[in-house]
């Protein structure tokens, strides 16, 4: 067992678009469910206005609901890095007014890909002047919050691009920014493998793709930052689904939660080094 290691199960939401009664009638299921924690994406803007994070950090509060925010870009500028330092007086004055229901902060969403990057081509080195400037404004406003850096999208690209996930963590190593935070994260969708597919391959896109990143660590010699499961799950779509074919991978409804429940099982018996598990 290593420092936010554990594997355990969270789920992501995205309720700022849901009104109060949808609000409340999805944070009342995952609960009655037995889920604690939940991740919802809170975005940068330049004009800040608190409004629809206060209702969904009230909301959550009221359903005793840990909420880990992941601190992300704006979606109205194809999430191009924002200048570091405004970035980090505005998930430094996040911590200030939530931090005493926070526990862990995530910083930005895949930005091994150039969709999540402004377009790219991406950039660890930027990401990680981006996370470190975030990582010192929050800990100043909230001393001994977690750090997690940002979930790594499933990817065998190497650039310039996109950047598969091991090659921009290592990038990032390489840095000098693995002070700034306290656990990485990636993205184990098990597309159209089941959980218990163990190869490990740069080039296989599979929920055994973990432990690439666990190797890396290893490699680099950080085996005691845990890993966590930004996003993670199967795809399934309805029966009489007519649109285009998922890129996801595809299952029965069945399939997907069998799988789900045999990955979390694998997770807990084989990988005390996993953290939060985010399902999709």
């Amino acid at each position: 067992p290593i420092p936010l290691g554990g594997a355990r199960l969270g789920v992501n939401v995205y309720l700022e678009d849901a009104n109060d009664a949808e609000l409340r009638a999805t944070l009342a299921d995952i609960t009655a469910v037995g889920i604690d924690t939940i991740k919802q994406p809170f975005h940068f803007r330049e004009e800040q206005d608190w409004t629809p994070a206060d209702r969904i950090m009230a909301a959550a509060a009221a359903e005793s609901l840990t909420v880990v925010p992941l601190l992300d870009g704006d979606p109205q500028t194809a999430f191009a890095p924002p200048d570091p330092a405004a970035f980090a007086a505005w998930a430094g004055a996040f911590a200030a007014r939530y931090g005493d229901q926070v526990d862990s902060y995530i910083i930005w969403d895949e930005p091994n890909l150039a969709s999540h990057w402004g377009g790219g081509p991406v950039n660890p080195n930027d990401y990680a002047a981006l996370l470190s400037a975030a990582a010192a404004a929050i800990r100043a406003a909230d001393a001994g919050a977690a750090i997690v850096a940002a979930p790594l999208a499933p990817t065998t690209e190497t650039g310039p691009q996109n950047l598969s996930e091991t090659f921009f963590l290592r990038a990032l190593y390489e840095s000098g920014a693995a002070d700034a935070f306290d656990a990485v994260a990636l993205k184990p969708y098990g597309f159209d493998n089941g959980p218990n597919d163990r190869r490990v391959s740069a080039d296989t896109l599979n929920f055994s793709r973990a432990i690439l990143v666990r190797e890396l660590l290893l490699e680099l010699g950080d085996g005691g930052t845990a890993v966590w499961a930004g996003n993670w799950g199967w795809n399934s779509l309805p029966d009489d689904w007519r649109g285009r074919p998922s890129i996801w991978g595809q299952t029965s409804a069945d399939g997907q939660a069998a799988w789900t429940v045999a990955a979390l099982e694998r997770a807990w018996r084989e990988w005390p080094w996993l953290g939060l598990m985010f399902l999709e």
